[in-house]
């Protein structure tokens, strides 16, 4: 049987998304990790403006938007990060993370994302 695919495409101030979501049924499937696309200037600023208005700098770490909170791990140099682990995480939380799904829009959650994986120092 085919495997069963889920394609999410999302768009938000030019902001064009593709993840592939698979079931993991067939035994020789392998899973796609969505990537972050590269942001303009423009949507660099818009995401550092969202993060620093959800302060998630209060919480983590980030040299690009001057954050050095002592709590959430830092997301500079931290090689475990994914772009869909940043994006599952803002949307559901965990541990001390709130989850903000509710209350950011999913094109939100998808452009904060893509900024902190372009802007985190690896």
């Amino acid at each position: 049987m085919a495997p069963l695919r889920l394609h999410l495409k999302m768009a938000a101030a030019g902001l064009a998304l593709t993840a592939t979501v698979s079931t993991g049924f067939a035994a020789n499937e392998t899973e796609t990790e969505a990537e972050a696309p590269q942001l303009s200037e423009e949507q660099i600023a818009a995401g550092r403006d969202m993060f620093r208005t959800w302060s998630c700098g209060s919480c983590h770490v980030l040299a690009d938007a001057k954050a050095m909170g002592p709590i959430g791990p830092s997301l500079d140099n931290n090689p475990n990060l994914t772009y869909e682990f940043v994006v599952n995480r803002i949307a559901n939380g965990q541990g001390a993370m709130p989850p903000y799904g509710g209350q950011l829009k999913d094109e939100q959650i998808a452009q904060l994302s893509a900024y902190i994986m372009q802007v985190s120092k690896k």
